[in-house]
């Protein structure tokens, strides 16, 4: 059995533990941005970063407000000049260990661009160029219209969240 997780609202970092040989997916879309110290500390370095190859990362100061909703979760921690975001697939994005990453364009159609993040610097010259359709995350307009086809559990009204909150004193 699978089951499905919305986690847009969540804070932090969580994990479950499946029982009985459940599958767990979670769903939706969140944003890593980063702290504007570092955009203030190394912010010449980002904007040729952006310049050089269209890749604009986020930082706290300004989050994109995001219209569509995804199955599996995406981590979304750039945009390009097209209005496409750049984003890890079921996990926060991170250059030390792989994670799958995609390009959702403009048009909200889903490309992978690599299995192995800790690639990523090595092929961002042409990282365009490399964008193969995909078919692994599932890009819909809304949650509700997510809800048409897969039964999505929204996590911030668990219990165990709710206990989680309560224990770090949200």
């Amino acid at each position: 059995m699978i089951q499905y997780f919305d986690m847009t609202k969540a804070k932090g970092c969580c994990g479950m533990i499946p029982e009985n040989g459940e599958t767990i997916v979670f769903t939706g879309v969140s944003v890593n941005s980063m702290p504007v110290s570092i955009k203030e500390e190394e912010g010449e370095a980002y904007c040729e970063f952006a310049s050089k190859y269209g890749i604009t990362y986020i930082f706290d100061d300004d989050i994109p407000t995001v219209d569509f909703y995804t199955v599996p979760r995406i981590d979304i921690a750039a945009f390009d000049s097209l209005g496409g975001y750049i984003a890890s697939v079921e996990e926060p994005l991170t250059f030390s260990h792989p994670v799958r990453l995609v390009y959702i364009s403009n048009d909200r159609k889903c490309y992978l661009i690599t299995n192995d993040s800790t690639e990523f610097m090595s092929i961002v010259h042409n990282w365009r160029a490399r964008l193969t359709p995909y078919s692994g995350v599932k890009v819909y307009e809304s949650k509700d219209a997510a809800k048409n086809d897969y039964k999505i559990i929204d996590f911030e009204k668990t219990a165990g969240y709710l206990d989680l909150m309560k224990l770090i004193g949200e």
